[in-house]
């Protein structure tokens, strides 16, 4: 069992841990005597051993000595230093960002920051142990060490809420988001969990920007372990894109980043913009959930190698923005979700910026495929039929654009390559009762409700439009 000791003055104290499986003891007290003795446990071998190192580095660091060091004695310290307001242990900080979700690493992190004088440790302390109120109470009790300088900007400047629910919600994370939306910071461990920062000026004011807000924000250290973003508005929706806040991010994101939403509740959605994902890429290794809901964006050279799950809802996709995401490396992408849109609203993509998509043979996690909402709807049923990637997907979704009779029959001619499906989503098409027949029973489960019917001009002509334009 490794001792190390520390002297100064009349205080002479001794720390010993033993490591084995997936636990750890610490015996520790004055030397000479048996000292206390306290058991931490783990969930996994390599948990404890990191938490096991941490520990001993920072013993170290504080001065302690291995027992027999400096021939046979304990060598003499400097004292410790005083708790600072931003103390840092890489080492443990690693835990966490490996895995924000892990309750061990939180509580080892959780130890430490009391050691430190932190408060936040005792906050972790008593949150792991289910006593939110009292969490809370002592957070309120430190308005300056956790929040400083971030106290202007815990509400978000804008009134969105009732604007109209969005596409990519359910209903229960919509009423969630309802009784959230006006909250900047969600917190967990008294760490921001949750950034959401917006200004609509239009029913807003304020002269400050979003981008220095979020800078400010991503600066503090109530910020280090950040697992969410969501962005909506900057200052006039209609004009103003979020092209600065994501090349902030890009630069600045903490390493925690799984999630980021552009656009969490779109209203008129052709006057919302984004902006360039290009250089967002590089400072989120580890995003794993992309949300946008925009009338125009671009993905750039998209590398993200951990994505999971990705829902680009538009009214109007670019060619540039079509080809970007279908040749994007993803390899880890399990749900894609693509809305093509209205050339009236940019959406300009053809089958042809859906062929690379279709030939890939290199996302073997993906199970979900949404081609959807396009005008070029039945050119995606006959392209779909023969198309490598179908044959390892549970869900294709084509519902939502202006599928026809048309579309039917080339599903229906390729049936063969759709029966493993657990699920063909065809709503929101128009298809008639006789191509609602020709796709029934083509996968285990077809989805064909909610069929449209086409807008017939006084000249006679139909007319076929995508279900979200504008």
């Amino acid at each position: 069992m490794p001792r190390y000791e520390f002297s100064e003055g009349t205080s002479n104290k001794f720390w010993e841990i033993n490591l084995t499986g997936k636990a750890f003891t610490t015996t520790f007290g004055k030397i000479g005597s048996k000292g206390q003795t306290k058991l931490k446990e783990f969930r996994t071998p390599a948990a404890a051993k990191t938490a096991y190192e941490a520990l001993i580095a920072e013993k170290v660091k504080k001065g302690y000595v291995a027992a027999g060091a400096r021939n046979g004695k304990a060598a003499s310290a400097k004292p410790a230093a005083p708790a600072r307001p931003d103390v840092r242990n890489p080492a443990l900080e690693a835990a966490i960002v490996a895995n924000p979700d892990d309750r061990d690493a939180w509580a080892i992190y959780g130890d430490w920051l009391q050691e430190q004088g932190d408060p936040r440790g005792e906050v972790i302390a008593l949150e792991l142990g289910g006593k939110a109120k009292q969490a809370k109470k002592l957070f309120d009790q430190h308005p300056e060490h956790f929040l400083g300088p971030l106290a202007e900007h815990q509400t978000v400047r804008d009134e969105g809420a009732n604007n109209g629910s969005s596409q990519l919600r359910t209903p229960a994370q919509e009423k969630e988001w309802q009784k959230t939306h006006r909250q900047a910071f969600l917190w967990r461990y008294g760490f921001i969990r949750r950034l959401r920062l917006s200004h609509d000026y239009y029913s807003v004011e304020w002269d400050g920007k979003v981008v220095d807000a979020l800078d400010l924000v991503l600066r503090h250290p109530s910020a280090r372990f950040i697992v969410e973003f969501a962005f909506h508005s900057n200052a006039d929706p209609n004009e103003n894109n979020l092209q600065s806040v994501i090349d902030l991010l890009g630069k600045k994101a903490p390493a925690t980043t799984r999630k980021i939403t552009f656009g969490d509740n779109v209203d008129q959605i052709s006057w919302h913009h984004t902006g360039n994902l290009g250089k967002l890429w590089k400072g989120v290794p580890n995003l794993t959930t992309l949300e946008i809901e925009t009338g125009e964006f671009d993905v750039g050279k998209m590398i993200a190698p951990a994505l999971q799950r990705a829902i680009f809802l538009t009214g109007g996709l670019s060619k540039s923005c079509g080809k970007n995401i279908a040749t994007a490396q993803m390899p880890a992408i399990e749900h894609l979700e693509i809305y093509y849109g209205d050339d009236n609203y940019g959406g300009d993509c053809t089958i042809k910026e859906v062929r690379p998509l279709l030939a890939r043979t290199d996302l073997p996690k993906l199970r979900y495929l949404g081609l959807k909402n396009a005008q070029f709807q039945n050119d995606i049923a006959s392209a779909v039929v023969a198309a490598p990637i179908v044959k390892q997907l549970a869900t294709l979704d084509l519902s939502l654009g202006a599928m026809t009779d048309e579309g039917a029959r080339a599903l229906n001619e390729g049936k063969a390559a759709l029966k493993h499906l657990a699920c063909l989503d065809l709503r929101g098409n128009y298809l008639t009762a006789d191509g609602v027949k020709l796709v029934k029973g083509l996968a285990k489960q077809v989805l064909a409700g909610d069929q449209r019917q086409p807008y017939r001009r006084a000249s006679g002509e139909l007319r076929y439009f995508v279900s979200v334009s504008e």
